[in-house]
């Protein structure tokens, strides 16, 4: 209950007003019946036991009394004997519809009650209105306290995230909706080589050139992962939106040196783009009934173990069940079990404690199970995770609690699994590869996701969006595909899936001549055996280029450098167009063999 006493002084003021003013003495109490503030200080007692001042704080109602030796109210009063006053009218204060003082006028000589008696409307109404005002005041002091409370927990706060940003080993920044720095750690500093004065208030892209924010801070995005220079150096940078009821208010930026064997997994893993089930396209039997079942479940943390060939869109389920979810403003956290070196496989998804073994951070790592927490951890091909591991996963879904490598602690960990695979894990059971307990705990919910060659109708779906797509990415012009060459996919068995659909058609744009993809420069092993009847032989047998996938790719890359250019920023725009990083796509060149020479010319090979 908000009290009187917090203005006590403003009270006692307005009380000498009203005594001064009407020449009737006046006494303010509150809820504890104790006198704060009034006049004839020397006729009345601190501590009032009056039943008439309990009344009113029980009714809410003003009370008059002409005739205080009448008044039955008095004559209960255990002070009557003491008490010097003619006559009174008592007024309820209120805080919030509830009684938290009683303002009074008090006689105590026949002229003061005289007054009383024939200005008693008047002077109920002037009453009323001071207690009101004296209500108004005390809203006003809480407010001003809440906001010396508000100011000193943002200054508090401001205090300890420096403190803490300051611990860390990696880069952070801290920015606004106007991309102003706000927060800066000494590591950040360091990496910029700059001053924290020089560096606060500026806008990030004055201090990073090459940090793109825009989807970040238009709401399109939560966070995603970049590699740009600093110094002459690579980092991986990992920006996140801050967020006040699902609105954007800024971003936190962190930064690393990004070593070869981590890159790629570091990207994967923190690439977040929201995706819903309207990005899964397919309007088949079997994907509709997938994506139905997915949307049921996505509403609770069961476990959801996600089965299907190798391409067929299962991380980009694990996304929108996430993002459908009411973990959806949570990290969803992506590992795959299969890409990641056996040795590594551990620290990437528990993290390890200072000093807990030869080479590590000395200020230890958290792991991905950490970073997942009320979130959602996918951890695709967990057909493939080594047998030691998977009874540590089994204790994260048993007992929700993680520990680290070299650590001696075991942490509360709330997390969502969703697993999935493209390999027969009741078979493993049954030979002794996967552990039948962690089975029962993954496959909660399976959800099997149909193969591209079992969804009648989708092929053709998906040629239209990744043409759509691709043109643009590449800059041609939107082109068409022939009814024969669709007849074509059609009928392909698609072994790849979506994968393989979606790189087939970024060669069929980089290699084509025309507006119109036709069924010449579609690769033989889908022309083997299923040319349609109105296709003339005489034009399929002038097709004799085998192209097998690494030369799709290769053929997309090269298209990609051709129209960015080779120099590093080309690079840069040909990866990001790709989708793929600058370190995989200087790793598919010296792959294929490619001089990639800021003199030389991407198609000299």
């Amino acid at each position: 209950m908000s009290n009187l006493l917090e203005i006590k002084g403003f009270i006692q003021e307005i009380a000498e007003a009203i005594a001064e003013a009407l020449e009737i003495d006046t006494s303010v109490v509150d809820h504890n019946l104790i006198r704060i503030a009034g006049t004839a200080q020397k006729q009345v007692t601190q501590v009032i036991s009056s039943g008439v001042i309990k009344k009113v704080f029980e009714t809410g109602q003003y009370y008059l009394t002409h005739h205080t030796k009448e008044d039955v109210h008095c004559n209960q009063c255990p002070q009557k004997h003491n008490c010097k006053e003619k006559a009174f009218m008592h007024c309820p204060i209120f805080f919030d519809d509830k009684v938290i003082g009683v303002m009074g006028l008090m006689c105590f000589n026949d002229t003061q009650r005289e007054k009383l008696i024939s200005k008693q409307d008047s002077l109920l109404s002037f009453i009323q209105n001071m207690c009101a005002l004296i209500t108004s005041k005390l809203k006003e002091y809480e407010m001003y306290k809440k906001e010396q409370e508000m100011y000193q927990k943002i200054e508090y706060h401001n205090i300890m995230l420096h403190q803490i940003l300051n611990t860390v080993s990696d880069g952070y920044i801290i920015i606004n909706t106007e991309k102003e720095i706000t927060h800066i750690n000494e590591h950040a500093l360091n990496i910029l080589g700059m001053t924290k004065e020089e560096a606060e208030d500026k806008v990030i892209t004055e201090v990073i050139p090459d940090l793109e924010l825009k989807s970040i801070l238009s709401n399109r995005e939560n966070a995603f992962y970049d590699e740009i220079k600093i110094n002459k150096k690579t980092y991986g940078v990992f920006i996140s939106a801050m967020k006040d009821n699902k609105e954007t208010v800024g971003a936190v930026i962190s930064f690393k040196i990004v070593d070869k064997i981590s890159s790629r997994v570091f990207s994967k893993a923190f690439y977040t783009k929201e995706i819903t089930f309207n990005d899964i396209l397919g309007e088949s039997r079997k994907i509709t009934d997938a994506k139905e079942l997915a949307k049921k479940v996505s509403v609770n943390s069961t476990n959801i173990l996600l089965l299907g060939e190798s391409g067929t869109g299962k991380e980009l389920f694990a996304r929108a069940i996430h993002y459908a979810s009411d973990r959806h403003a949570n990290p969803f956290i992506a590992v795959n079990c299969a890409a990641i070196p056996e040795s590594l496989l551990e620290s990437e998804l528990f993290g390890y404690e200072s000093g807990a073994f030869t080479g590590a951070n000395k200020t230890g790592k958290p792991g991905k199970f950490e970073l997942a927490h009320t979130g959602t951890i996918f951890l695709d091909e967990i057909g493939d995770m080594p047998f030691y591991l998977q009874a540590k996963i089994l204790r994260v879904l048993q007992d929700k609690t993680i520990e680290k490598i070299g650590g001696v602690v075991q942490k509360d960990i709330d997390v969502r699994i969703i697993a999935a695979t493209n390999r027969n894990l009741e078979e493993m059971v049954r030979t002794g590869k996967f552990r039948e307990d962690l089975y029962y705990r993954l496959n909660v919910i399976p959800i099997q996701i149909p193969p591209l060659r079992e969804r009648e109708g989708d092929v053709e779906l998906l040629v239209e969006y990744f043409i759509k797509k691709y043109s643009t990415i590449f800059n041609v012009g939107i082109k068409k595909i022939s009814p024969q060459a669709i007849e074509i996919l059609n009928t392909y068995h698609w072994p790849g899936n979506i994968r393989e659909l979606e790189n087939l058609i970024q060669y069929l744009i980089s290699v084509s001549n025309s507006e119109v993809i036709d069924v010449d420069i579609l690769p033989n092993k889908l022309l083997e055996g299923q040319v349609p009847s109105d296709v003339k032989n005489s034009n399929v047998k002038k097709i004799k280029r085998v192209t097998p996938l690494a030369e799709i790719e290769r053929e997309a890359i090269l298209n990609a450098l051709e129209l960015f250019g080779d120099t590093t920023e080309g690079k840069f725009k040909a990866a990001k167009a790709l989708g793929i990083g600058k370190t995989t796509l200087y790793r598919k060149l010296a792959e294929y063999s490619v001089d990639i020479s800021k003199d030389s010319q991407c198609r000299n090979y």
